[in-house]
């Protein structure tokens, strides 16, 4: 099924994944990954990025990165109405990291080493013609950060046609892909949420450095009451109660002592 592509030199590769590496936003990130894959045929991708996880919860939702090429959708009908915790593939993901082929799940379904919900999970995707895939779990330094992407073959590729395609450029592939999560994973998580203003983020930051209120507002030349509301704002923003886990949570999204005012986008 793979005779009629032409698969790139590993120069091309090296500069794609350089170019992968240099994008600065997610935009640019994600179209220079998909460009990479579709060099090898993948053109149906998802990605998830949070810095929140919790267990085997994602989190809040409205601090997760959700990339998709399966279009706008494809956030409400498997994040949002909790599709995901069916999944085989995410419970891997969840305690692991690496690649692993689809047939890998097939294989421990038919085994019975799979929940019943998760393999109810695996007819679905048969009955809905769901193609041959790979599924990639990035390691993390952190219990709260995790990353993973799913990708799929065409239509018309087996399980084992995509195998063959992984063992002989898993490596470029994975490569690609490590890079781009790499690249996303420091730049500030886009949320839901209502972005901090400049002052709320500056009064978060001269706290995070251990400057009282009064210090704050000899340093920025306000009142303690208007450093206060900027402080109240930025809780409200980020719904939290107090200021240190305003604090805690503007740093876990990378919203904290940003280069630029303007997240990406």
């Amino acid at each position: 099924m793979q005779e009629n592509l032409q698969f790139p030199e590993p120069d091309v590769l090296m500069k794609q994944t350089a170019r992968i590496l240099k994008g600065n936003s997610y935009s640019e990130v994600w179209a220079l990954l998909l460009e990479g894959l579709a060099y090898f045929g993948i053109t149906a991708v998802r990605y998830g990025l949070t810095r929140s996880r919790y267990g085997m919860s994602l989190g809040d939702l409205q601090d997760i990165l959700f990339l998709s090429t399966l279009g706008e959708q494809d956030f409400t009908d498997y994040i949002e109405t909790g599709l995901y915790r069916r999944s085989p593939h995410y419970r891997w993901m969840a305690e692991n990291d690496g690649a692993v082929s689809w047939g890998w799940f097939v294989q421990e379904a038919a085994a019975g080493r799979l929940k019943e919900e998760e393999r109810a999970f695996l007819k679905d995707m048969e009955r809905s013609g769901q193609p041959a895939g790979y599924l990639l779990s990035f390691p993390s330094d952190t219990t709260r950060l995790k990353g993973g992407l799913g990708m799929m073959g065409r239509r018309d590729w087996s399980q084992a046609d995509m195998d063959a395609l992984w063992v002989q450029h898993g490596d470029c592939i994975e490569t690609m892909c490590i890079a781009a999560h790499l690249n996303i994973a420091r730049m500030p998580l886009p949320s839901k949420r209502n972005p901090l203003r400049p002052r709320q983020r500056e009064m978060l930051e001269w706290i995070a450095d251990g400057k009282s209120m009064q210090d704050v507002a000899v340093l920025t030349g306000l009142s303690v009451a208007t450093v206060e509301k900027h402080l109240r704002g930025a809780r409200d923003v980020l719904d939290v109660e107090t200021t240190a886990q305003a604090i805690a949570r503007a740093a876990m999204l990378g919203q904290l002592f940003v280069v630029s005012e303007d997240a990406p986008a």
